[in-house]
Formats: structure tokens, sequence, C-alpha cells
């Protein structure tokens, strides 16, 4: 049974099967602004005011259709480390074993060290790709940001803790006077709790007091976890995956709708507009974040129009194992594409509420054309890619 032959809208069909529990472990969900994704994106591309029958509308030789889908993806939640080192001069380094594969790490991770420590971004150096640093999660499964910067947040807050002790505890700081419990950190500098302003920054409480640098490490381990325990997450981090996870359940969402054009000869089909609503909680860098999921919507046309590996089915080769037979989308292929923010900070998800950003940008492409290709045509095609072989 389908939306069509129940004569029922997709959107009003899912909102009235609404899961208020995770329905694999009837656990709640963290937040799931997926109903805010569905009204979002079904403004942006004029949802409402299409005819819902399929093959009812057309521009002249060409039929026109609107198709949408939901997706979720799962927050992973692995142990990280990270260290922070600061220096006389008063520069920041973040070190982490963690890559940067052009989804934005090095701005993320240098970015978070400066809001916590009240320093300027461009003091803050960001060490990535050694595995003799801190360990990190791995650039996959959308969980490599919100995972190291977790690890991050609590390197930073035992920075401020350490500096706060050496200013009261050490004879060569200019606060060495005043007890702990008199001093506060903010904005990057260490002063009385009474004295709103004034106070010594960390560069100057480090020339004072005679060090050349100061290396604070944190860490996201589960509280109690045994040497043994972290030493097992350099063979897998996923033993020890368990070991945050709550009692509710937390993912990313998302609502994809798109418009495209079937030409009635030929029947090759063209994705004309493309628009997604996400909630990925929090979102460190709205630019990265929107870059992430333009191109997961790329990826996920690319899987659905265009790609597809041939197997000589006599010796298991792929036959088309290059770039001039593989076919993948090009600037050409590419529609207009909006993305739209639904989402709010999930702080059960994860330290600074931040989810996944890069696969939800893939999910619910593939089955948006499709249905969308329905609504053109009139022909249900149910298995990719969609070619026009199979749509005349």
């Amino acid at each position: 049974m389908n939306w069509y032959a129940l004569n029922m809208d997709p959107v009003t069909l899912r909102l009235a099967n609404w899961a208020d529990v995770d329905p694999s472990n009837n656990m709640p969900w963290t937040t799931r602004q997926l109903r805010e994704a569905y009204a979002a994106g079904a403004e942006a591309i004029g949802w409402w005011n299409r005819n819902p029958a399929p093959r009812s509308m057309r521009e002249g030789r060409e039929l026109i259709g609107y198709g949408m889908a939901a997706g979720s993806y799962p927050m992973i939640r692995t142990p990280s480390e990270a260290k922070i080192v600061l220096h006389a001069n008063g520069q920041v380094e973040v070190l982490s074993a963690a890559t940067d594969m052009g989804t934005g790490t090095y701005t993320i991770l240098a970015q978070t060290a400066a809001d916590y420590l009240g320093v300027p971004v461009e003091t803050v150096t960001v060490r990535l790709g050694d595995t003799s640093l801190p360990r990190s999660a791995l650039a996959g499964g959308s969980q490599q940001a919100n995972n190291l910067t977790g690890a991050l947040v609590k390197a930073a807050e035992n920075a401020r803790t350490a500096l706060v002790r050496l200013a009261a505890s050490d004879p060569k700081s200019p606060l060495q006077s005043l007890k702990l419990a008199e001093l506060t950190f903010e904005k990057g500098t260490i002063r009385p709790t009474r004295r709103p302003a004034g106070g010594i920054s960390i560069a100057e409480l480090l020339k004072a007091v005679g060090k050349d640098r100061l290396e604070i490490e944190g860490n996201t381990f589960a509280p109690g976890a045994t040497e043994d325990m972290k030493n097992a997450a350099d063979r897998s981090f996923a033993q020890l995956k368990g070991a945050t996870e709550g009692s509710v359940s937390a993912h990313s969402w998302c609502a994809q709708f798109v418009e495209v054009r079937v030409d009635e000869d030929f029947g090759t089909i063209r994705v004309k507009r493309m628009v997604a609503a996400f909630d990925s909680g929090r979102i460190f860098n709205p630019k990265l974040a929107e870059s992430q999921w333009i191109s997961g919507m790329v990826m996920g046309l690319g899987q659905t129009l265009l790609e597809e590996g041939y197997v000589d089915q006599r010796d298991g080769r792929t036959v088309n194992a290059n770039f001039a037979d593989y076919a993948i989308p090009v600037n050409a292929d590419i529609p207009e594409i909006e993305v739209i923010s639904v989402g709010i900070p999930d702080m059960q998800a994860t330290a600074l509420g931040g989810k996944g950003v890069g696969e939800i940008g893939v999910v619910g492409v593939a089955p948006a054309i499709g249905n969308a290709a329905f609504h053109a045509t009139g022909k249900r095609i149910r298995s990719l890619p969609i070619t026009l072989e199979k749509l005349v």
C-alpha cells in the first residue's frame, strides 16, 4: 500500500504515522525536528501547490513531477582525546590524530578552542593527522566533529582549572595572595572573582611563573574506564561505543524534496530543483554544514540517476572502473539546491549539542527522486539508477 493507493498526501501520511519513540528499541528520541523539516521543505519547494495526481503536470513535452522522502542517520558516540598546548607568547595549539578530508575539522577545532578559552581564533593553531597525537574518532559515520569537539571542550575546561590553580599556587604569580575560590577564568584572563575588570592573560601568567608552555589533555572516555579499555580503543573504537550510549536514541533528520522533468518522448530525466531541511542539532559553522549537506545531495543525485558499476560475471571484474565509463554528476547535471537548518542544540546527543552533518545529506535523495519520477510519469521504478530505458 502506498500514498497514492491511500489517496493521502505523502507528508500527511508521514505525520499520521509519527513515531514518538524509536521503534527499534523503544527508547525516546533526543531532539527530532522532523515535523519542522517537513514544513520548511514543503513551503520552500511549493509542495502544496502541485497537482498530486500522477502524470498530471507538464510543460510542453516535459512531464513534471514532485517527490519527497524523509531520512535519519544515527549519532555515533566514540570516545576521543584532545590536547591543548598554551604558549607564553600567546599562541595556542590544538593537537589530535584526527584527519581533515576537507570537511572543516581544522576550522571547527580552532573555533571551539578559541570560544572556550576566550582567545582570538587567529592565535589558535590546529595540528592533525599524526598517530602520535591524542586519539580521535574517525572521519566517517558523521561522528568526528561532535566527538572530537567534546574531547576538546574537556581539555579546555581542564586548562581553565589548571590556569586558575597555577595563578593561586605559584609563588611568582601576581595573584598568588588569593585563594583558589577567589579566582575566576573569564574571556581569556584569570581575575579576582569580585573584580569585574583587570586580571592577567594566559600568556602573562605563564611568563610571570617562568613557564614556556602548559600542556593539558581531555577525553570523553566513560567514567571509570580502565587503562586496558582505553588501550582497546587503539584497536577498535567500536568496542567502547556502548560506554557512552545512554537510554535515548539520537539521530540527525532530514526531509528531502525534489522537482524533476521527464522528456515524454525519450524518457530522459533531469532534476530541476532540490530542497532539503535538516535537523543536525547545533551547527558549529553554517557555511561548512551547508557545504556538506549540498555535496551529500549531489552524491545522492549521482547514485539515483547516473552511477552504476558493471561487473563481468565471468571473472568478477568491474568493467567500468574508470572515470571515462563510470558516470558521475558534473556541474551541468546539478540543479538549484536549497538547504535549510531546522535543528536545535541536542545536549543529550553530544557534549556541545551537535549531531551528524555529512551522511544525512545523501539520505532520502534517491527515494525523493524516485517518487518524483512516479509523480511525473505514473511509472514506479524500484531499482537504481533510474535511466531512460526504465522510464520509456
